[in-house]
């Protein structure tokens, strides 16, 4: 180890050394300076020298070289010049960036060339062998050794970056830029294995600062700069996982934002929740939860009809119609029925933390929460007036649907309303912050409601009826999905009917006529 009396005369036989092509001697020169005792003091020749030696650990892809030299410079300078560590960072990524950009545009066939499923991956004895064997063509091998070390290099930087910059309130903004970033990173190269580590690197930065709170310059997440650092990461976390379809990662984003708020007990800013609820809509979606989709819609159509001003009439149409087509998709039965207590626990359990989530609740009481059910919704949906703001076809098919006994033609009177809710929609105003709404989307599951509405009232009219007579009254289906919605239906005790293929019959099992739902159509006939 060379001793300098001087950090330039380092710096200057570094660059000697640089110009006769001995890169790690003068990468090994500026080593020893930078992690020397003797130099602790701050001075701008150290930042000219930490300019050059990320340069060469980048130009030498020295991953943990450029980490030892970072740490080190950070413990220098943190509490001196904290811009000049920032410099320092914003040049090693914008190095590593620049490679990873030229390597790529070296390479004519990029998608081959960064066909890897994990970049931290090494080569295997096997796929050595393969190759060789294979005789696998100069090309792809020269494109695949020239790309992929070069971004396994710049997902380094980023790991790098962030775990230097973690947790340190003078650091946090370069930190929050440095998340975005690698960010973008997954979404542009769909790097679908780092999205998820570097999501687990972040929470885990965030368990660490709520588990050593005596820490030196720990970040206060009451200040409102840090929360809303840490709270857009977060949101910017979740629109990528969305975008990547990834949504189990989506969905413990929105636990992330949630916790986070939890932990200052503070509501976000109006613009945030708004994003927070449509990604909420399409995770629930993808989910098939129904019920917890239309509460979602529910808690984004009230969220923009009371701060957003500047939303126009159509755009609240779309979002209110799809808030009631959303509420009618959910299935009109208890499918808790029948289940055992350990699956009623479970179901409980999980009903409250959706409650939670959705409802934005930041208090942790279970007495706190309500319970989630479509009637419930419903109820809340004629209280708030959402009615008022939807379609005429959105107020026809809900009034068909849930109000109107018509054991014969529910379904052929549904249809032309179907027919026309599925050409509404489109792309909404940038004012709304919701992209696009499609109503068709739900056609599916209303033709499946308008099904078992019909059997349910047929149900309660005839005893038997022939199964050509009942597949006629149902334009949506061949008979044989009309029986599999059916077997569900007979399941949750929805209806009380079964199939006799011998006699090519339904058969209706005797309602009494104390049955709640007769004596309330008699009753109606009645007063007619």
């Amino acid at each position: 180890m060379t001793s300098f009396l001087k950090p330039e005369n380092a710096l200057k036989r570094a660059e000697e050394l640089i110009n006769v092509g001995q890169k790690q001697d003068a990468l090994q020169t500026l080593h020893d300076l930078i992690t020397s005792k003797r130099y602790r003091a701050w001075q701008k020749t150290l930042e000219r020298i930490m300019f050059k030696y990320v340069e060469l650990c980048v130009d030498m892809r020295k991953g943990r070289f450029a980490k030892d030299g970072l740490i080190q410079y950070r413990i220098i300078c943190q509490q001196v010049n904290v811009s000049s560590l920032e410099e320092v960072i914003k040049h090693f990524m914008h190095l590593s960036t620049e490679k990873a950009e030229q390597a790529r545009s070296q390479a004519q066939a990029l998608e081959e060339a960064l066909d890897v499923d994990d970049l931290e991956a090494d080569k295997r004895p096997e796929d050595l062998m393969l190759s060789y064997v294979s005789g696998e063509k100069g090309k792809d091998r020269s494109d695949r050794e020239l790309v992929t070390p070069w971004f396994k290099f710049l997902w380094e930087t980023y790991r790098t970056v962030l775990e230097i910059l973690r947790n340190n309130s003078k650091l946090e903004a370069l930190y929050a830029m440095t998340a975005h970033r690698a960010f973008q990173f997954c979404k542009q190269y769909k790097r679908t294995t780092e999205f998820r580590r570097l999501c687990e690197i972040i929470r885990n930065h965030l368990a660490n600062l709520n588990k050593y709170r005596d820490q030196r310059d720990r970040p206060d997440l009451s200040a409102p700069e840090s929360l809303q650092l840490y709270l857009d990461t977060r949101v910017e976390q979740l629109k990528i996982a969305t975008e990547l379809e990834l949504w189990q990662e989506a969905f413990r984003s929105v636990e992330d934002i949630h916790g986070l708020m939890c932990m200052v007990k503070k509501t976000p800013k109006p613009s945030l929740m708004v994003v927070y609820y449509v990604k909420l809509t399409e995770i629930f979606w993808i989910s098939s939860s129904h019920l917890y989709h239309a509460y979602a819609w529910f808690r984004l159509f009230l969220l923009q009809k009371s701060f957003n001003k500047n939303l126009s009439q159509k755009d609240l149409q779309l979002i209110a119609s799809s808030v009631v087509l959303a509420a009618l998709s959910v299935p009109p039965h208890d499918r808790t029925h029948g289940a055992s207590h350990l699956e009623l626990e479970h179901e409980k359990e999980r009903n409250l933390r959706m409650a939670n989530l959705i409802g934005f609740n930041l208090e942790t009481k279970p007495e706190s929460r309500e319970m989630l059910s479509r009637s419930s919704l419903l109820a809340e949906l004629a209280s708030k007036g959402v009615m008022s703001c939807v379609t005429q076809e959105v107020k026809d098919i809900y009034h068909l649907l849930e109000h109107e006994f018509l054991p014969s033609d529910l379904a052929l009177k549904a249809l032309p309303l179907l027919t026309k809710i599925s050409k509404l929609g489109g792309k909404l105003s940038t004012a709304s912050s919701v992209p696009e709404v499609q109503l068709s989307q739900y056609v599916p599951a209303l033709e499946r409601l308008a099904t078992m509405r019909l059997l349910q009232q047929v149900s309660n009219v005839y005893q038997t009826m022939k199964i050509e007579t009942l597949s006629g009254m149902i334009p949506f289906f061949d008979f044989s999905v009309v029986e599999k919605i059916s077997v569900d239906a007979v399941k949750q005790k929805f209806v009380s009917m079964k199939v006799d293929h011998m006699k090519n019959v339904v058969i209706f099992c005797k309602t009494s006529l104390e049955s709640d739902g007769l004596r309330d159509h008699l009753a109606n006939l009645l007063n007619n």
